[in-house]
């Protein structure tokens, strides 16, 4: 669980000082977004996770918990993506 954080939070460069926003995209159709880096919980009552809109240079991690540690990682990686099956997460880390 630490290597997927790490991983996460080591795309963040201090050079970029932009704010970085990401789209999440639940299965009732409603948005949240999630500005900068770090752990963020998801809000609740929306269903899964289906599509993750951002920078391709972007990397996410969803986990099962509203807690980025402790919490089993459900899926990883960078960009954008849509999910063929609602990840049910409760939280997001950016990076």
């Amino acid at each position: 669980m630490s290597a997927t954080i790490a991983g996460a939070i080591s795309g963040m460069s201090n050079k970029d000082d932009k704010e970085t926003t990401v789209r999440i995209v639940f299965e009732s159709g409603h948005e949240q977004l999630v500005e900068n880096g770090g752990c963020r919980p998801l809000e609740t009552g929306q269903g899964g996770v289906v599509t993750i809109d951002s920078d391709s240079k972007v990397r996410f991690a969803l986990f099962a918990g509203t807690s980025c540690q402790g919490s089993r990682a459900l899926a990883s990686g960078h960009g954008s993506v849509t999910f063929g099956d609602p990840v049910l997460a409760g939280a997001v880390v950016i990076g």
